[in-house]
């Protein structure tokens, strides 16, 4: 979700030059800001439509910037009226919060730059052709930088999901022998309590038959690798997927539990621990992801 783009564009005939520039950084829900020039107003619906459906999620800012093409002399043309009523309007400001007001020569010098920008600017309705020309270019520009980052934040997680998966199949393995290793545990323990017992003999064997009914992780493990081969498919869709992987992590991490508390075997255990561990690196790289 992070990236920055800039867009320029001139109005013919007007000696203006339109400036976009977008950041964008990471945000769970899409939170869209907008600054311009202060004169203009009723920009924010139609910029809104232009963008469409760009962000789906993010903290983004789009700053337009309205700039003289003739050069910097003309730039620093002053607009004594309006500076002499901003310095005024913070002077009344100031002295109302009890706040010391000095303006000093740096404080000046960008009063006047931010009032020569939109000092006398057409209407956006004017500039409207080079507005858009210069925000899709923006847009270009942000798409570019973002898609670089996802190409690379995808094969971090393909890797990831590999490492889990790899853990899910060590997890079936050992589930393989579980049933066994408890039968001739019990038997062992049986033994070492004088308690001779033929392992045939109905009472061990309805013990056996709960155990692997209550240890049994085949469902888990199917689970997974379901939810591993669905969250691929999300790394390769041309949409935003981002939600619907954060909700994935969340079922993966479901079925580690369940398994954890499935099974008694210390290997499994092991592995659930680094698959849970694995998982929460893949969830905080998820929020990354749009």
């Amino acid at each position: 979700m992070t990236g920055f783009g800039r867009g320029a564009a001139e109005g013919t005939g007007m000696g203006l030059r339109i400036l976009v520039e977008i950041h964008s950084v990471n945000r769970k829900t899409l939170d869209l800001q907008i600054s311009a020039p202060r004169e203009w107003s009723g920009y924010e619906a139609p910029l809104t439509e232009w963008i469409g459906g760009a962000f789906q999620r993010g903290r983004v800012s789009l700053q337009i910037k309205v700039e003289s093409v003739r050069g910097e002399s003309d730039a620093l043309r002053l607009n004594t009226a309006a500076m002499a009523a901003s310095i005024g309007e913070l002077r009344d400001f100031a002295t109302q919060q009890g706040l010391d007001f000095q303006p000093d020569s740096r404080f000046l010098l960008e009063l006047a730059r931010s009032l020569k920008d939109s000092s006398g600017l057409p209407d956006w309705k004017a500039l409207e052709a080079p507005l858009q020309e210069a925000l899709q270019a923006a847009l270009a520009d942000i798409d570019s930088m973002r898609l670089r980052e996802g190409e690379a934040l995808a094969k971090d997680l393909k890797a990831r999901i590999e490492q889990l998966d790899q853990l899910r199949r060590q997890i079936e393995q050992s589930a393989q022998g579980s049933t066994a290793h408890y039968r001739d545990a019990l038997l062992n323990r049986l033994k070492q309590l004088d308690l001779e017992l033929d392992p045939s003999d109905e009472r061990v064997l309805k013990e056996i038959a709960f155990f692997a009914d209550r240890s049994d992780i085949s469902e888990e493990v199917t689970r997974l690798a379901s939810h591993f081969d669905q969250f691929l498919g999300f790394l390769d869709a041309h949409e935003a997927t981002g939600r619907k992987m954060d909700f994935l992590c969340q079922e993966i991490h479901r079925e580690f539990n369940t398994t954890g508390s499935k099974s008694n075997d210390i290997e499994i255990t092991r592995h659930v621990i680094e698959a849970k561990n694995l998982l929460e690196r893949i969830r905080e790289q998820v929020q990354n992801i749009e």
